[in-house]
């Protein structure tokens, strides 16, 4: 059972949001970082520009994993878990709606699968 046809639009909606965000914050920080290892003596060894990368890599896992959550509610399986396939709540999908696990299957994974598949939440 997919959750509610009528939360489709709605979830489309704050994903296509979030996305847009999340595409914002990968180009700014892809920016930044090359600028900085453009205008620093150490270029890509400068701690600022290494920084920046590693701001700019997650950002693009979070851009993704939003890429990814777009996909899944095309196809019919958004909001369903992918390890037990049991229904994911509307809390945790309105805290974290890429997330991939309902909350008993993300306390027991491991905890890079449970960071991979439930986002932080945006401001």
């Amino acid at each position: 059972m997919r959750l509610e046809v009528q939360s489709g639009p709605h979830w489309r909606a704050v994903l296509e949001a979030r996305w847009r965000i999340r595409l914002q914050e990968v180009t700014e920080l892809s920016v930044a970082y090359h600028g900085a290892t453009a205008d620093a003596p150490g270029g890509i060894e400068d701690r600022h520009a290494r920084r920046l990368l590693r701001r700019a890599v997650a950002a693009r896992q979070r851009l993704a994993d939003t890429e990814d959550a777009l996909g899944r509610l095309a196809s019919g399986g958004f909001g369903r878990c992918e390890q037990c396939r049991a229904l994911i709540s509307e809390a945790l999908l309105a805290t974290a709606p890429e997330s991939r696990y309902c909350a008993p299957c993300a306390a027991g994974a491991a905890p890079a699968t449970v960071a991979a598949g439930t986002a932080a939440a945006l401001p």
